[in-house]
């Protein structure tokens, strides 16, 4: 069992005075340190003395274990001989690279180096004590063990950085791969995606060219939205492209087969004719010049016909005018000399930027191909069906009156109803807004305005509520 203080503190009274020593701080410490090392007792003296030892170079430490060093006093007297045998000048200079060092370090372009630069040119000077050279060694080597602990380098690793290239080197190859990724490179891709196929449209131009002057736009919030807004005009301007060629193509062909069906019927008459003449007994037929000029005029007639709506078909002027409008005008003609009816339904979905922004393009895509099927099929062979914005289709019925329009706006409505759009694990359940009306209840307006109108103020209504 060790012994305590107050015995070594006996047994140090009794030892000065066997050696007839006075009790002086001096003796009384240097006896009661050699009393208690004897008795494996460490005192604070010790610590002391252990903890400015291991803040010396290993030189020193070496030579101070063959000096009787006992008490800080000693050390002191120690330390002393050794800046004594040193010379001023190399000391003075080793302290000013010291500082130049420090200097130097605070413009690093590391903050944690630099803001440890700056503290220690600040604490550093010639008559500094070892507790403040160890706490600041001590700050430097946790500094040390942060940067090989750091995981900075494996994360540039993924951008082709090496392990042992120097801070300049990485910069420069960070720089590199920054503008790789620039916003301007980005925005480039993205107006050229956004070019229509088919035909040119202002808006989408119009977009295009303020991201490209504003490439700082793609970080914006709401930028994705837009896009994806953008995204669902340009299919949509594809789309009435592709119908309205559809339509043109269609319409056209019609006429071409009812000329080529006339002028077939006409030339069957001709042949039944000719099946009907006798030959004389010299096997020849006799038939008026004029009855034949006639039948011939009218076959080149109809063979005319037929070539001209082949070339109206073919005419590009034609065809970029053909237009719903174009339509609708046509059957306006026909109800006033005529007072031939024609109804309209129009038929939108309300909550369609909600789903694109949710389920994205693709799924909008989805179901607006699957809405245009059932209205498709809902018409007859003389029902047209129009797309007239990104989110609404029109159909035109003509000889059709506004409670027929009504059965058929209902149909397609349970329909849709029935309908189940699954995107993962959400149903989507698109709003439909309808509106419809026929030309003889509306005599004197423009249905297809009187209905874009309505369906307006559905939406305006269904944003306020």
């Amino acid at each position: 069992m060790l012994p305590n203080i107050n015995e070594i503190a006996k047994k140090t009274l009794i030892a000065l005075k066997e050696r007839k020593l006075r009790p002086t701080p001096e003796n009384y410490t240097e006896v009661f340190e050699e009393i208690a090392q004897k008795d494996k007792l460490t005192t604070l003296n010790k610590v002391k003395l252990e903890k400015y030892k291991a803040l010396l170079l290993s030189n020193y430490q070496q030579e101070l274990d063959s000096k009787p060093v006992r008490t800080i006093e000693e050390l002191i007297t120690f330390l002393i001989s050794v800046l004594n045998r040193q010379s001023g000048k190399q000391f003075s200079e080793f302290f000013d690279f010291l500082s130049t060092l420090c200097k130097a370090l605070q413009v690093s372009k590391d903050k944690k180096i630099r803001d440890l630069a700056k503290i220690t040119s600040i604490r550093i000077s010639k008559t500094m004590d070892s507790e403040s050279i160890y706490l600041l060694s001590k700050k430097w080597k946790e500094l040390e063990k942060s940067y090989e602990e750091n995981d900075f380098d494996n994360e540039i690793r993924k951008y082709g950085i090496g392990k042992f290239d120097d801070f300049d080197t990485v910069i420069k190859k960070l720089l590199n791969k920054l503008g790789e990724r620039n916003l301007e490179y980005f925005c480039e891709l993205l107006t050229s995606c956004l070019n229509p196929s088919l035909v040119d449209d202002l808006k989408i131009q119009g977009f295009s060219q303020n991201l490209s002057k504003k490439a700082f736009l793609i970080n914006e919030n709401n930028f994705k939205n837009e896009l994806l807004e953008i995204v669902s005009h340009r299919v949509m301007v594809d789309n009435m492209y592709v119908q309205k060629n559809l339509n043109f193509f269609n319409e056209n062909l019609k006429k071409i087969y009812e000329l080529f069906s006339l002028l077939n019927k006409t030339n069957q008459q001709n042949m039944d004719f000719v099946n009907t003449l006798n030959p004389d007994e010299k096997g020849e037929v006799k038939i008026s010049f004029e009855f034949l000029k006639k039948k011939l005029e009218q076959l080149s007639e109809k063979i005319n016909s037929l070539n001209t709506q082949i070339e109206f078909t073919q005419s590009l002027e034609e065809r970029e005018s053909w237009t719903v409008v174009k339509e609708l005008e046509k059957l306006d003609e026909n109800f006033k000399k005529y007072k031939v009816n024609y109804a309209l339904a129009l038929f939108s979905i309300q909550n369609y930027r909600f789903i694109m922004e949710k389920y994205g393009v693709g799924s909008l895509n989805e179901i607006f191909v699957r809405f245009k099927k059932i209205l498709k099929d809902s018409c007859n062979e003389f029902d047209e069906l129009w797309m007239i914005d990104e989110k609404s289709y029109l159909i035109i019925s003509p000889g059709k009156s506004k409670e027929e329009v009504s059965r058929l706006v209902n149909d397609n409505l349970k329909t849709i109803e029935n309908f189940r759009f699954i995107y993962k694990q959400d149903v989507i359940t698109p709003k439909i807004d309808t509106a419809y009306l026929d030309k003889q209840s509306n005599p004197d307006i423009n249905i297809l305005e009187e209905l874009i109108s309505q369906i307006a103020d559905l939406n305006q209504k269904n944003d306020t509520e």
